[in-house]
């Protein structure tokens, strides 16, 4: 299995927004195949940060998720909003 944590870094104007759209690309991505979870959490002690949590199958299921168009749409819209950076773990 895959799993990818990915940092989020958001300013307040764009907070809303991003979680609106974050929550699309979780709601589309947990009905692809080799979805295993994926859901978004927010920092307790910073408004700024949230981090995206995703579990894949394997790696032929994650670059299915990284081609749909829904995550092409979303991720181009959610990069424009803030910094983000990941973590990979096979496990």
């Amino acid at each position: 299995m895959i799993r990818l944590n990915v940092f989020v870094r958001v300013d307040a104007a764009h907070r809303a927004e991003f979680l609106e759209v974050a929550k699309k690309l979780i709601e589309c991505s947990l009905k692809e195949v080799g979805c295993v979870a994926y859901d978004i959490f927010e920092s307790a002690t910073r408004g700024d940060v949230l981090m995206i949590c995703e579990t894949w199958k394997d790696a032929e299921a994650l670059h299915a998720h990284e081609q749909a168009p829904h995550f092409v749409e979303y991720v181009g819209r959610m990069h424009a909003m803030a910094e983000m950076k990941q973590e990979k773990f096979n496990f």
